[in-house]
C-alpha cells in the first residue's frame, strides 16, 4: 500500500471501534488492534489520536453536492416538500446497499452528542443544513395553492421535526434484540414514519396520496444518494 492507501485502511479499520466505545473510551492500542497494525506505525500516519479522529470526521462529514443540487433543481411546492421528507428518511434509516456498515455513523453521533457535539454538527450541516431553506420555501408554495394547513412551524422545524422522527426510529434498531415491537416491516415502517411527518407538518391528505409515491420515487431517491455516495446502488 501506498501511504495514502494506508491511512485510508487505517481509518476504515477503526471507525467501528470509535463507534462502540466514543473517543474518550478508545485507547491507541485498541485502534492499532483494530487496524492490525503496531502502535508505532499507527502514530507514524496519525500523530494522536485526535487527529485520526478528525480524519474520520472529515472523510463522513465531506460535503457532497449531489443533494444539494438535487434539491435545488426541485420545483418548490407540495411534490418537492415530499421529496425531500422523504429524502431526509433515506438518509437516515436505509435499508440495505450502503457504503458504510449499518449503525456506525448514528452510534458516532450518539458519542458526539453525549460530549462537545462537533461531529453531529459537521454531519449534518453538510446534509441537512442547506435543506432548510428549501423546505421553507416548499411550504410556503404548498399554503399559498391551499395544499398545506398552516400552522406554527417554521421553516426549520418543517425539516427538523421529520429528521429527529428518522433518527429515532434508527437508534430504535440499533440493538440486535428488538426494542419496539412496531408490527410492521422495515421498508413499510419508514413509509409510514413519512406519511406521519408529512401529515404532521400539514399535508392534506389528498395532496399526500397523490405524491407520496414511494415505488415512483425510490429510483430518484437512490440515485441521489448513490451519486452522494451513501448507497451502493441505484
Amino acid at each position: 500500500m501506498s501511504a495514502a492507501e494506508r491511512k485510508q485502511a487505517i481509518a476504515l479499520a477503526v471507525v467501528p471501534v470509535f463507534a462502540k466505545q466514543g473517543f474518550d473510551g478508545t485507547t491507541t492500542k485498541s485502534l492499532a488492534a483494530a487496524a492490525g497494525v503496531s502502535e508505532a506505525l499507527l502514530y507514524r500516519h496519525f500523530p494522536s489520536k485526535e487527529s485520526l479522529y478528525h480524519f474520520i470526521q472529515e472523510q463522513i462529514c465531506e460535503t457532497n453536492s449531489a443533494i444539494e443540487d438535487f434539491v435545488r433543481g426541485l420545483e418548490p411546492g407540495s411534490s418537492s416538500l415530499v421529496q425531500m421528507i422523504y429524502l431526509i428518511h433515506k438518509i437516515i434509516v436505509p435499508t440495505g446497499h450502503t457504503r458504510m456498515p449499518d449503525g456506525i455513523v448514528p452510534r458516532l453521533l450518539v458519542h458526539s452528542l453525549l460530549q462537545d457535539g462537533e461531529f453531529t454538527r459537521s454531519f449534518h450541516k453538510s446534509r441537512f443544513d442547506r435543506m432548510v431553506p428549501f423546505i421553507a420555501e416548499a411550504a410556503e408554495v404548498a399554503i399559498a395553492k391551499g395544499e398545506l394547513v398552516p400552522g406554527p412551524l417554521s421553516g426549520a422545524e418543517r425539516q427538523w421535526f421529520p429528521h429527529h422522527l428518522a433518527v429515532s426510529l434508527k437508534l430504535s434498531s440499533l440493538p440486535a434484540k428488538r426494542v419496539f415491537n412496531y408490527e410492521s416491516k422495515a421498508t413499510e415502517r419508514l413509509h409510514h414514519a413519512v406519511w406521519f411527518c408529512l401529515r404532521g407538518i400539514g399535508l392534506k391528505d389528498r395532496v399526500i396520496s397523490r405524491e407520496f409515491k414511494p415505488a415512483k420515487l425510490d429510483p430518484v431517491i437512490n440515485d441521489v444518494l448513490f451519486r452522494a455516495g451513501l448507497r451502493t446502488k441505484r
